[in-house]
């Protein structure tokens, strides 16, 4: 099984009544358009997410 398949399969099986999906669609078209995102924007995102990453991955240090 791929990945699409699992994706389609679980979005079978979580599908929202047609009414409860237009009235999250028209919330998020309701939402203000955010704002332009800088030219380093991915550069950052990805730095910040890899040191938290592999702070994460630390082992702990016990208390004395």
């Amino acid at each position: 099984m791929s990945l699409d398949d699992a994706l389609t399969t679980w979005a079978a099986a979580v599908r929202l009544p047609d009414a409860a999906a237009e009235d999250i669609y028209a919330r998020i078209i309701a939402t203000p358009a955010p704002r332009q995102l800088g030219a380093r924007w991915w550069r950052d995102y990805t730095s910040g997410f890899t040191a938290r990453m592999v702070a994460s991955t630390r082992p702990v240090r016990w208390a004395a």
